[in-house]
């Protein structure tokens, strides 16, 4: 199976455009909805940049600007604690013993979803040069969407929009792959509160080596911030 560099970009702009209609507010955020709303979270940073000032929760502000304001910012479907209050949600999906360290539950199955006989689904795909992929996260990982894959569509956790590199706001990095490349690849399963059901894409290797390799080069989102840059 094939994927074309027009075909990727359909997508990506479909499950935006497809996505309903919603009011422009964060609602997760709505201190009034929890009687003690940072009960159970930890206060470790004092930069107000974090939720409860705990950066598991991720950042306080969602991203407004294009593509960003689209993908998971307040023109998306997304809700970062499912309807829980925070505490609820790290007490959910937060593991504070696992044996490599706290961490949260990450879902089973490399995160696929499964069919009606609980195998996971997931194929060989062929990603053709002038694809755009994306990703949030550092480039040490090799997971990654079609560009524009809505974040509530992913099941990633809200931590994954921390900024690590100024150059890259909310963690979100686009590529353009350069050669063709077979990947693993199969719909996502829901977790994290979200509904998942997005394209996902395990790569060969990490970002950082493809990039290297110049299996893939990274998209300039300060000098192109536009979708018109994807074509």
């Amino acid at each position: 199976m094939h994927l074309t560099a027009f075909s990727s970009l359909f997508l990506g702009a479909v499950v935006v455009l497809s996505s309903p209609i919603v009011q422009k507010r964060d609602i997760d955020l709505n201190e009034a909805r929890c009687p003690d709303y940072c009960a159970g979270t930890n206060a470790s940073d004092s930069s107000g940049i974090y939720v409860c000032g705990d950066d598991r929760l991720g950042p306080k502000t969602l991203p407004s600007t294009i593509p960003l304001g689209g993908i998971a910012g307040l023109d998306s479907t997304y809700r970062r604690f499912g309807g829980l209050c925070p505490g609820e949600y790290l007490a959910k999906w937060w593991d504070e013993y696992k044996a490599d360290g706290p961490d949260y539950m990450y879902p089973k199955n490399q995160g696929y979803g499964a069919d009606t006989a609980g195998h996971s689904v997931r194929y060989n795909f062929t990603l053709l040069p002038g694809v755009y992929i994306d990703r949030f996260g550092s480039e040490w990982g090799n997971y990654t969407a079609p560009a524009g894959t809505p974040y509530s569509m992913r099941s990633l956790p809200p931590r994954n929009l921390n900024v690590r590199d100024s150059a890259y706001p909310y963690n979100y990095y686009v590529y353009k792959v350069e050669k063709a490349m077979v990947v693993e690849a199969g719909p996502i399963a829901p977790h994290f509160g979200q509904p998942g059901l997005g394209l996902q894409f395990m790569m060969p290797a990490i970002m950082k080596t493809l990039v290297e390799q110049g299996n893939v080069t990274r998209v300039n989102l300060t000098a192109n911030p536009n979708w018109s840059e994807f074509r």
